[in-house]
């Protein structure tokens, strides 16, 4: 399985996306860590958005994410 994310340290939220991720498409649904996107056809998770990402996941994992390629809130 390929998975993409971002870790935007300013903003201190982490994406990681699921390969069959389609942002034209996906659901999002609010969780206690943020979101998590499903596809809408068979609502299988293919994303998820942790807020105050640095309290949620590892310091390595986050440190292995690139920025994304527009920071938050530009």
């Amino acid at each position: 399985m390929k998975i993409d994310g971002h870790y935007d340290s300013r903003a201190d939220i982490a994406w990681l996306r699921f390969e069959t991720y389609d942002p034209a498409t996906v659901v999002a649904e609010e969780t206690e860590f943020g979101l998590r996107e499903l596809d809408p056809t068979d609502r299988r998770l293919v994303g998820l958005e942790y807020w105050n990402a640095s309290r949620e996941l590892p310091a390595d994992l986050l440190q292995m994410l690139p920025s994304p390629p527009v920071p938050v809130g530009s």
